[in-house]
């Protein structure tokens, strides 16, 4: 009797005790765990597997590229221009050129144009012109700036122009525009300007060209 009593006794205190085992949550990992898995992660990494640094903590990509009219950016510019004094000569040219952001918005450059001089009182005339511009975006928004730019040159042509005048001229111009985005790293530049086109009294006749130009600039980091 007291033996079946006993077998009972221990017989439910080895259930409760399996029960409770069940029930408990599992043991919290230990401090060194943790270690060993920190530097198992900076193995990965060192071993050829780093972390995407254009990317957010959640995964989205981050475009790291400098905003426009950042000091220190360079960009390519391609476009053209078109002239007319209003009367007899008008011009057309392609340029092409870059320019370098000495400061935040201020910008001086090089850029080469090659084009056609329609002359009412003589001979059309070809043209290549080489000159260095600086623009400064004295207004700057989120998507947009409003700049102004001088330039100075030099501009070869095929025919005197005007045809009293002289083939190897000055091209001083002046002028304002408008950039806009036209995506994340692509800028659409429109201006409105003076151009003039003289030998500077080089020559015992200096007959220039007074225009009004209009120019369109497609500008691209480098």
């Amino acid at each position: 009797m007291i033996t079946r009593f006993t077998f009972c006794h221990i017989t439910m205190l080895a259930a409760g005790m399996a029960m409770a085992a069940e029930a408990s949550p599992p043991p919290p990992t230990s401090p060194e765990m943790d270690v060993l898995s920190i530097l198992k992660q900076d193995r990965d990494v060192a071993g050829g597997e780093p972390a995407d640094s254009g990317a957010s903590p959640d995964g989205i990509a981050v475009d790291s590229s400098p905003a426009y009219g950042t000091a220190g950016s360079h960009r390519w510019l391609i476009g053209g221009m078109f002239g007319s004094d209003l009367g007899d000569e008008k011009m057309a040219y392609v340029s092409g050129g870059f320019e370098w952001f000495a400061i935040d918005d201020f910008s001086i450059g090089i850029q080469a144009d090659l084009g056609w001089v329609g002359q009412d009182a003589g001979a059309d005339a070809g043209l290549f012109g080489l000159g260095i511009m600086m623009r400064w975006h004295f207004l700057r928004y989120e998507n947009w700036t409003m700049y102004g730019e001088l330039g100075i040159g030099l501009a070869y042509a095929t025919e005197p122009v005007r045809p009293s005048g002289s083939r190897l001229n000055f091209t001083p111009q002046v002028g304002v525009g408008l950039s806009f985005d036209l995506s994340p790293d692509v800028r659409l530049l429109v201006g409105v300007g003076w151009y003039h086109l003289s030998n500077a009294r080089t020559t015992p006749t200096n007959l220039g060209v007074d225009a009004i130009a209009v120019t369109g600039l497609v500008s691209i980091p480098f």
